[in-house]
């Protein structure tokens, strides 16, 4: 790929512990049978009420976590340069030094911890977040004003993990503030699934986040879950419902709904079955390579993400952003890593 893009990408920071649950044991090392799904992991929790109950999970892997670095190292394998900022450690941590030549990585703190158990269905992320409270507008400015000229010139702006950066507002609004007006270019958020945040401050991100279609066009990735707690929060800020309950499920309901209710450039939702998007220019539609028995699934958003904004930075169909969006997505899942375009 000849394409020379580039691309800013803040604040969070994870070393991500991959595990699976164990059913059944028959013997050492890996001789078990494992949990399938995470409704069988549940009811196995629910039937310890009042008493206990032990479930052993057996670990994969270590490696980079995050909404951030994952969506980085991601978009840097299309060789996108990368300008990352976030929580890397001090000095950076070894498992950060796997990220790619094209990524410039500055740390403004320790990471978090994710221990992640991957079901068939789903995952369960059992995240220590605390490490995250360093990422401030305090403790970033130096670091932007030192490198104001490459971090405001890239072609999209990436910002991620919302729900677990309590000063993000205040980070995203100096950028709304500092950014130039160029709608050639793209700002992109992740929320990173917000169901712990209050009602209000999710609206209140929402109604910033619209602010940036002033300056940039402006993206909203959310997953299907995500999608479904946005649509009600804003459901519940207008005097009229037009989202019955029995379309929640529904992608492109959801799809048309938020996007009709936000009024920011494009609505992008994902879901292990099937993808939507709807922007100024339409709505498009892809189904899913659905991937039945999966090889890991953390970090399968970030996979879907970094494909649809390069596909959207090669000026491609929303249609075909769609779909190069799946194809890498799913690829991930299938194998633990990115395919070749």
């Amino acid at each position: 790929m000849n394409q020379h893009f580039s691309a800013f990408v803040g604040f969070d920071g994870f070393i991500d512990h991959i595990f699976i649950a164990v059913d059944q044991r028959f013997g050492p090392g890996n001789n078990f049978k494992k949990i399938k799904k995470i409704k069988q992991f549940a009811e196995r929790i629910v039937n310890a009420s009042g008493k206990s109950t032990n479930v052993e999970i057996f670990p994969l892997e270590h490696r980079i976590g995050g909404n951030g670095p994952i969506l980085a190292q991601t978009l840097a394998f299309y060789n996108v340069s990368v300008q990352l900022i976030g929580a890397l450690g001090h000095p950076i941590d070894p498992i950060f030094h796997k990220l790619l030549p094209k990524i410039n990585p500055i740390s403004i703190g320790n990471p978090g911890i994710t221990n992640a158990i991957e079901f068939e269905d789903g995952k369960l992320l059992l995240g220590i977040t605390q490490p995250l409270d360093c990422i401030t507008l305090e403790n970033i400015l130096p670091h932007i004003k030192k490198n104001s000229e490459k971090i405001f010139s890239c072609d999209v702006l990436c910002f991620t993990n919302w729900t677990m950066l309590v000063h993000l507002n205040e980070i995203l609004m100096f950028f709304k503030d500092h950014i130039r007006e160029d709608r050639q270019k793209f700002c992109f958020f992740d929320l990173a699934d917000p169901e712990k945040r209050s009602n209000d401050d999710i609206y209140n991100i929402l109604q910033l986040i619209q602010l940036y279609t002033q300056k940039r066009t402006t993206i909203l990735g959310l997953n299907l879950k995500e999608a479904e707690q946005i649509a009600a929060v804003l459901e519940g800020h207008q005097s009229t419902n037009n989202l019955s309950s029995l379309e929640k499920s529904d992608i492109q309901t959801l799809c048309h709904f938020i996007h009709s209710q936000m009024k920011i450039d494009e609505i992008v939702i994902h879901d292990t079955a099937c993808c939507a998007a709807v922007t100024s220019f339409g709505p498009a539609y892809v189904d899913a390579f659905f991937v039945k028995h999966p090889k890991t699934t953390t970090g399968a958003g970030d996979h879907f993400n970094a494909g649809y904004l390069l596909a959207k930075l090669q000026k491609k169909s929303i249609r075909d952003c769609l779909f190069q969006a799946h194809k890498i997505s799913s690829h991930f899942v299938a194998t633990g890593h990115c395919c070749k375009l």
